[in-house]
C-alpha cells in the first residue's frame, strides 16, 4: 500500500504578470516564476500526494486549466480572492473546494486570508495565504503560506500539525 503524504501551499498565482512587480522581482517573467514553483513542488510532491491550496491559484481559470496538468498530486482547494469560483467547479481541476478548511484534531484551521481569533471556533492556530510574506498585523497564532513565505514549495501537514501545537 501505498502512503499518501499532505501538503499545504498559497498563492501560487500562475498566469498573473502584476505578481512579479507587486513581490516576486527576482523574476523576470511570469514563465521563468511558473516554471521555479512547479519544479519546487514536484521536487516534493508525488503523483500519489494530497496537497491543499490555500487559494490564489492562477490568475484566470485558462491559467488554472494549463498549469494544473503540470502539478503531481491531488489538489483541495481553499478559495482565495482571485479564485474565479464557478469556472473552477465547471473545470474539474480539484478535488474539492472549501471556502475554508477546519483540521479540528490537529488545531488550526486553513484559510486563505488570515481569520481573526475569535472566528477559528474549534482551532487555535490559523494556517492562511494572503499576505505574500508581509507578516505585519498578524499575530502569533497565524501562519503565511504565501510562496514568498515558504520558499516556493509546499510545506508538509507534519510540520504544520507540529506548529498548530506549539
Amino acid at each position: 500500500m501505498t502512503t499518501r503524504d499532505v501538503w499545504f501551499i498559497s498563492d501560487t498565482h500562475f498566469g498573473h504578470n502584476n505578481i512579479i512587480t507587486y513581490c516576486r522581482p527576482q523574476f523576470l517573467s511570469v514563465e521563468e516564476m511558473e516554471e521555479y514553483i512547479i519544479t519546487k513542488w514536484n521536487e516534493v510532491v508525488g503523483p500519489q500526494d494530497l496537497v491543499y491550496h490555500l487559494g490564489d491559484f492562477a490568475w484566470k481559470t485558462s491559467d488554472a486549466k494549463r498549469v494544473r496538468p503540470l502539478l503531481n498530486g491531488t489538489i483541495r482547494l481553499i478559495v482565495g480572492n482571485h479564485d474565479d469560483i464557478p469556472s473552477l467547479v465547471e473545470a474539474g481541476l480539484f478535488q474539492r473546494i472549501y471556502l475554508w478548511k477546519q483540521f479540528r484534531y490537529e488545531g488550526f484551521t486553513a484559510s486563505h486570508i488570515p481569520m481573526r481569533f475569535d472566528q477559528l471556533r474549534h482551532s487555535t492556530k490559523n494556517l492562511h495565504g494572503h499576505v505574500h510574506g508581509n507578516l505585519e498585523g498578524l499575530e502569533h497564532f497565524h501562519r503565511d503560506m504565501s510562496v514568498e513565505s515558504i520558499g516556493f514549495a509546499p510545506v508538509h501537514f507534519d510540520e504544520v500539525a507540529l506548529w498548530a501545537k506549539s
